[in-house]
């Protein structure tokens, strides 16, 4: 299974997890900085996917995550 990591607040960890949990193995850190970040494994390494600020809308993070997650992983 393809594994991601996300780094953000507990609450918006939950959300992305509920949205993207049926197609990747996820992991997290709980950060309380303001932006957080979703990355990939890729040849044994961590790719950022995409980066998001806390208050931006669940919607635009999961699409930015699927675009970018073709362009860079695929």
């Amino acid at each position: 299974m393809r594994k991601i990591l996300i780094t953000s607040s507990e609450k918006i960890i939950n959300q992305i997890e509920k949205k993207l949990r049926y197609n990747f193995e996820i992991d997290f850190e709980y950060s309380d900085l303001p932006e957080g970040k979703i990355e990939a494994k890729k040849d044994n390494k961590w790719v950022t996917i995409c980066r998001f600020s806390s208050d931006e809308n669940l919607d635009n993070i999961i699409t930015m995550f699927n675009v970018n997650y073709e362009i860079k992983c695929k």
